[in-house]
């Protein structure tokens, strides 16, 4: 399989959207997943520019927005949903696959800003209402993306970061609910490692009809090769399914970066 890599924006370096797209694919990437910044609208005709003049493709965006989709306050979420229609414009724009969002860590993570949905058992448990929420709030942007030929790729978290929609499972089921093609999910091979049984096994259940991009990490979340996470057997199965997205490099470097960079992608490459 001829792997499609790219890197979140952090690992580049440079002070100019094309200094650090090149940086990456000097180091052998293919693209780059950005981080969603609130004015990315405005700048997109510079990113576009740098891609065009790089050879270096525009895989994602990240969500870095405001907000919290998931929050109890209105007015957190109207903020979040804004922001992620624009990352979702801007990929339509740059030739991306989509926006990826985890839809509870902001609220997990930042308990001082937002609150969580209530339990409102025995009517609604928190996690059935926030499911419904979230399949109402996935409508209305999956349609968006839908608009602009993208996908919302919604990424499951370990437990340790978000409460649930921790398995690829739990974003298969919100797809199933919302019905639209520009609702998709993203698998990251480090949660996988955590909560799936096996990530080949997740991915030969899900990767054809759901996953629209993957997240690389090693077991101890550092560069692929430097811990105990096998590549192979989920390159494998996605081999023969004909899975052809992007994979993004989400961890931490080790060592020098460009370094660092250049073996694993040799690493990677070699396990396909």
């Amino acid at each position: 399989m001829e792997l499609k890599l790219s890197a979140r924006e952090n690992f580049a370096r440079g002070d100019t959207y094309e200094e650090r797209m090149q940086y990456l694919v000097a180091a052998g990437l293919n693209a780059i997943e950005l981080t969603g910044r609130p004015d990315i609208l405005e700048v997109v005709d510079e990113i576009a520019a740098a891609a065009r003049n790089t050879g270096c493709a525009v895989s994602t965006i990240c969500s870095g927005g405001r907000g919290a989709l998931m929050a109890a306050e209105r007015d957190r979420r109207d903020l979040a949903v804004g922001d992620l229609k624009n990352f979702l414009t801007a990929a339509g724009r740059l030739g991306a696959t989509g926006a990826i969002y985890a839809p509870l860590i902001a609220v997990k993570m930042n308990p001082d800003q937002f609150t969580r949905l209530p339990d409102l058992s025995p009517l609604h448990g928190q996690e059935a209402l926030e499911m419904e929420l979230l399949v109402a709030l996935t409508t209305e942007l999956a349609e968006h993306a839908e608009s602009e030929g993208v996908c919302v790729l919604w990424e499951p978290l370990n437990r340790y970061e978000q409460w649930w929609f921790n398995r690829l499972e739990n974003g298969a089921e919100l797809c199933d609910r919302v019905g639209r093609d520009g609702s998709k999910i993203m698998a990251d091979f480090f949660h996988m490692s955590i909560e799936e049984d096996t990530i080949a096994g997740a991915l030969e259940r899900y990767a054809a009809d759901y996953v629209r991009h993957i997240h690389l990490a090693d077991s101890n979340r550092f560069t692929p090769g430097h811990g105990h996470t096998d590549f192979a057997a989920p390159f494998a199965v996605l081999e023969r399914i004909g899975w052809d997205g992007y994979m993004a490099l989400e961890c931490r470097p080790r060592g020098e970066l460009g370094e660092d960079l250049r073996r694993t992608v040799q690493f990677l490459r070699s396990q396909a």
